[in-house]
């Protein structure tokens, strides 16, 4: 009988302004992984951008009020070639992280091509490949789940494979 003390719970996010992806997952050791929940935190375009920031804060905080995670992982940011959108991006991280630091949890980033070698052992891994292996190691269907939220989910169990949690 294993101990209940070493069950963990992470919290995932792929960040971003106009949909941030969440993905929650329970870790009892690497052979025992399941899905808790996953979703998007959708902002409100008609909004300002400081309002959208908020919106993502208070999301995040509320996601950790409800699946008390462990700790959370994040995507690390990568520049891309117009320097508006990737300020946009690393806003909208930095509001996850906040949210995240605020409510005392311990906080990892891994960057895409990590966290496809850890779910698939391959970096340059498709979309489709990475869900397909999220489907297989979580027992369950995500067709009709958005891409943001499945990348969530595949950040939250990277970092459980990283740290054989």
């Amino acid at each position: 009988m294993q101990n209940s003390a070493c069950i963990m719970v992470i919290l995932g996010i792929d960040p971003g302004l106009v949909k941030t992806g969440w993905g929650i997952i329970q870790s009892n050791g690497y052979d025992n992984i399941s899905y808790i929940a996953c979703g998007i935190i959708k902002t409100n375009i008609n909004n300002d951008l400081y309002n959208r920031l908020g919106e993502i804060y208070h999301a995040v905080c509320d996601l950790i009020n409800v699946y008390s995670p462990a700790e959370a992982a994040i995507e690390r940011v990568f520049v891309n070639t117009n320097p508006e959108s990737s300020q946009k991006l690393i806003m909208a991280r930095t509001s996850s992280i906040l949210a995240i630091h605020n409510s005392g949890l311990s906080i990892h980033q891994y960057s895409a091509n990590q966290v496809k070698k850890n779910v698939t052992g391959k970096g340059h891994a498709t979309k489709d490949h990475v869900k397909m292996m999220l489907e297989r190691i979580l027992n369950i269907n995500l067709e009709n789940t958005k891409s943001d939220a499945t990348d969530a989910l595949a950040i939250a169990l990277s970092h459980v494979n990283l740290f054989n949690l």
